[in-house]
């Protein structure tokens, strides 16, 4: 089934009228609201509109009413002798990949309780056996697939019940007989090379193939035997050469089948949370050995690196972006494990094959992480474990914003930046710890130069920027420090260069601040004493006041 999907507006204008084709788009959203809108205050007018699926295999469209309004309803007529044969007719069709997705998503419960994939399905008789005595499970698979299939063909449900339920039964028998004939080759005990030799005998050589690496996995329980037991046999064809590494495909689809069901996929990384198990299966995708990972996920980060499994490749890319842009956080307990680990992901992701991660669809996903770090519980935890310090708040807001990715994003980031920066608890903090020390201030200024040194949004810099100015000038007016350090120091020429070098030197913001030292530096200059020295030269002085005007310089041209 291909991807190929638009919606038809369909409008009838009263009774008597016939339904006419009003609009097609792309967007389901879009023909709704168009539906909503051509019907208008109309109690006469009905429209409806259609989901149409292009169907690359059989060269139909296949069409389900989604939305209908009015006094007409349209009624989906069935086929007039109410029979259509499904997709898959005969036991060989089951063995394409689109007809192993669909048994998958049907049998789901099933496989996962007796450990095994679709293809060991398809390919051993001991299971599909199993799967008949089952009873129930098969029959509510073969009712879901009916269910959806006769809706789509607009049949009867009995009918395609029926050829479904036939077409299992001689899956069934088919491969029985092919047991009992003995003429398929089990799993040579040579290894896989002389197994692919004994296969190529055979006058179907991939079902022989597939046959005797269904049945080698059928004693192994654990996920992990498996994948290593597959990743062995790829490592062989390799060695072996050109001939026996044609087939390395083929242990692809069965390796890709596993990895692509999540349990399995868990099973085998291991990990105590999404992090850990995404951390792990990133290390797999580029071939690397993850860490504290089992036998089997070695042995397949290994084969991987041969470039000869596109199939598992792409399934663990799959999980990798399904769980990025899930809902769950990956280490909910623990905030700057989880920062942290979205930046190694990412670095890695980015160095992967483009046609595995497109950049766009990285961008996408890790957009989606930063508004997960971004939810209040989140934030309200991060700032939880600094709560006994107003400066380690911001700080640690600050650093989030080096890892946080979107617009958005950001714009949000800045949002609970301001408000902690305004808050009463802050103020009253600095407060507290500056009575006698400039170097609690000094965190401001710090974070006023992360601010302007951010990708925050120019207007977000520049707010933030002012609102730490204010913070660090009303901090100063209620200590008086500045007072403090101008008294301590009696030539007045001395305590000038003082005032400018806390600006200077980062102790002090830029704005309000800087421009009040400033000012209260030029008017130390203009001090009898200080004119006095400079007008007789007096080489101590000249030195420094240069020294203050080239400050002062720098200073404004920052501002």
């Amino acid at each position: 089934m291909s991807a190929n999907v638009h919606y038809e507006v369909y409008v009838k204008k009263h009774r008597k009228a016939g339904w006419l084709l009003h609009q097609a788009c792309e967007d389901r959203k879009e023909a709704i609201e168009i539906a909503i809108e051509a019907r208008g205050e109309s109690e006469e007018c009905s429209v409806r509109v259609s989901k149409e699926s292009f169907d690359e295999i059989n060269d139909i469209f296949h069409s389900t009413q989604i939305f209908s309004k009015g006094p007409e309803t349209h009624q989906r007529k069935l086929r007039e002798d109410k029979k259509m044969d499904p997709p898959c007719s005969s036991p060989s069709d089951l063995y394409a990949l689109h007809a192993r997705r669909t048994l998958g998503r049907a049998l789901g419960p099933w496989l996962k309780r007796n450990n095994i994939t679709v293809i060991e399905l398809l390919y051993r008789s001991d299971m599909a056996e199993r799967l008949a005595a089952a009873g129930f499970d098969r029959q509510h698979a073969v009712q879901k697939v009916a269910i959806a299939q006769a809706g789509a063909q607009e049949c009867s449900v009995q009918h395609v019940v029926r050829k479904l339920t036939d077409l299992a039964d001689k899956a069934t028998d088919r491969l029985r007989k092919l047991e009992k004939t003995g003429k398929l080759p089990g799993f040579h005990k040579k290894g896989y090379a002389a197994t692919f030799a004994a296969a190529k005998k055979h006058s179907d050589t991939a079902f022989a193939l597939h046959h005797a690496l269904a049945k080698a996995l059928s004693p192994m329980q654990e996920w992990d035997q498996k994948v290593a037991f597959l990743a062995g046999c790829v490592s062989d064809a390799l060695v072996e050469g050109k001939g026996c590494a044609d087939s390395i495909h083929m242990l692809d689809e069965f390796t890709s089948e596993i990895v692509a069901l999540p349990h399995a996929l868990n099973k085998m990384v291991g990990g105590d949370t999404l992090g850990d198990r995404l951390d792990r299966i990133t290390d797999m995708l580029m071939g690397k050995p993850p860490e504290s990972g089992s036998e089997g996920s070695r042995l397949l980060a290994k084969a991987l690196t041969s470039k000869q499994l596109p199939m598992t490749q792409s399934a663990l890319a799959a999980r990798i972006f399904s769980e990025l842009c899930g809902p769950r956080r990956l280490c909910p307990d623990n905030f700057e494990k989880e920062v942290a680990l979205n930046r190694s992901i990412a670095d890695r992701l980015v160095a992967v094959n483009r046609a595995l991660a497109p950049i766009d669809q990285i961008s996408e996903a890790f957009n989606i992480r930063s508004k997960r770090l971004l939810e209040n519980d989140a934030i309200h935890s991060l700032l939880k474990r600094h709560s006994n310090s107003a400066a380690e708040e911001i700080k640690c807001l600050l650093r989030l914003e080096e890892s946080i990715v979107g617009d958005q994003n950001k714009v949000k980031l800045a949002s609970f930046l301001r408000a902690v920066i305004g808050s009463h608890k802050t103020r009253s903090w600095f407060v507290k710890k500056s009575k006698n020390s400039l170097n609690i201030i000094a965190n401001i200024a710090q974070a006023q130069r992360s601010v302007l040194s951010s990708s925050f949004k120019q207007s977000d810099k520049d707010e933030l920027s002012m609102q730490l100015d204010r913070l660090c000038a009303d901090i100063i007016a209620d200590t008086g420090i500045i007072r403090k350090l101008e008294y301590q120091n009696k030539d007045p020429i001395e305590a000038g260069r003082a005032l400018m070098q806390l600006v200077e030197g980062g102790v002090l913001t830029l704005g309000t601040v800087s421009n009040n030292i400033c000012k209260k530096t030029l008017q130390l200059l203009r001090t009898s004493q200080v004119r006095e020295e400079l007008r007789n030269n007096n080489p101590k002085t000249v030195k420094i006041a240069r020294e203050i005007n080239t400050m002062m310089q720098r200073i404004r041209a920052n501002t």
